[in-house]
């Protein structure tokens, strides 16, 4: 595979080992990637499915578009130690072109948690070290926007001591709060864990829809008819919430649909999918769209027939999903980002994700500082509210 030079070699900490950075640009070096990818993310301590290369290169083909690709390679003697996908986003902000340098998988209408680099185990320090000098090195950006960062990674610190060494002014903040529960071994001691109200809640919803007609809970396994499932669990998330007299962005244009859709054909075989189902009378009411990796689920998202609610579809396909998720073993039910009163009900704790912002001196920069950060911060102060959430 050829590799472009971005930067010269550079020591590493290896003795008589030197780490260099170099980059690419096409979606087929991007291809080529595969196998040192998966072999680094397979091994790495900040590693989900979020990074892997699969849901990277997907995202790429469904929402890449032309858009410049600058993959950054840490190689020593010929052997990749770290990967780092990023591409250039330009946005106007206040009629000025901005060009946002950001990871891959995020800047669209998928809106993934635990990004950024793969990076060898053992040399992580090191290599995220060269990976972030190397990032700001790219001349063709206003704003390195790195958002929603696996606080596990050793790389969001590297990022800031880099900025800092090169003088660059930066902002650092928490992208997402993620409500999780870390999942006992067994079942009944799941449900002596919840509150006496939330148990009976959770007892008589699935009592409630046994006694209604017939019901099968199952995990989707069916790569043949996937796309039945992908289709009506599109559905069903659409449907529940134009009922609730709102809407989502997920599964509401064909990129993100048709996204998911390949990432789901692609993880199935690796057994990351997690396609919670419950049928009701024969018919598929409820989906719980999830990812397990390393002893851990991820919800993605969930739909379910409003005509149906009666029963509570949706409760009852939720502690489905969790009955298993311990019967296999894992560890945590993870809910990622999105803000519902029912997680933190379930929630025996929470976490963040991590941004951070480094600008050049360029009117791209201050038009995307004032808009985006310094606007919405004197408001807040102006009204005497809490700071504001910054938006990407």
């Amino acid at each position: 595979m050829a590799h472009t030079p971005l930067v010269s070699r550079v020591p590493g900490h290896h003795a008589g080992g030197d780490i260099a950075v170099q980059f690419l640009t096409s979606a087929d070096e991007f291809a080529r990637l595969a196998p040192d990818w998966n072999r680094i993310h397979g091994a790495a301590a900040a590693a989900s499915v979020f990074n892997s290369w699969v849901w990277q290169y997907q995202w790429w083909q469904v929402y890449g578009g032309g858009q410049p690709l600058r993959i950054l390679v840490a190689l020593e003697h010929g052997e990749t130690l770290g990967i780092l996908a990023l591409y250039i986003q330009t946005i106007q902000v206040l009629g000025v072109p901005v060009r946002l340098l950001r990871f891959v998988g995020t800047g669209a209408d998928t809106h993934p948690d635990d990004v950024g680099p793969v990076l060898a185990p053992g040399r992580e320090e090191a290599v995220a070290r060269k990976l972030a000098a190397a990032t700001l090195r790219i001349s063709d950006a206003d704003v390195v926007l790195l958002t929603d960062m696996d606080p596990q990674s050793v790389f969001p610190r590297a990022i800031e001591q880099a900025a800092d060494e090169a003088r660059r002014a930066r902002l650092s903040g928490v992208s997402e709060r993620i409500a999780y529960i870390d999942l006992p071994q067994t079942w009944p001691q799941f449900l002596q864990s919840l509150s006496s109200d939330r148990r009976s809640r959770l007892k008589s919803a699935r009592k409630k829809a046994l006694a209604g007609g017939k019901l099968r809970f199952f995990v989707w396994q069916d790569a043949a008819r996937l796309d039945r499932a992908v289709d009506r669990l599109a559905e069903l998330h659409q449907r529940r919430w134009h009922e609730a007299g709102g809407g989502s962005d997920s599964f509401a244009t064909p990129q993100y649909i048709d996204f998911h859709r390949s990432i789901m054909k692609a993880t199935l075989p690796r057994g990351w999918l997690r396609l919670y189902c419950l049928e009701l009378d024969d018919e598929l009411s409820a989906i719980t769209y999830c990812y397990r990796f390393r002893n851990r689920v991820y919800l993605m998202q969930a739909g379910f027939d409003p005509a149906r609610a009666r029963l509570n579809p949706g409760r009852v396909l939720l502690g489905y999903a969790l009955e298993h998720a311990i019967g296999e073993g894992n560890e945590v039910f993870d809910f990622l980002r999105g803000e519902h009163r029912y997680k933190d009900q379930l929630a025996t704790g929470h976490r963040d994700t991590m941004s951070v912002r480094v600008f050049r001196t360029s009117p791209g920069a201050f038009a995307y500082r004032l808009r985006r950060i310094w606007l919405p911060i004197w408001k807040a102060r102006f009204y005497g509210e809490p700071p504001p959430k910054l938006l990407p």
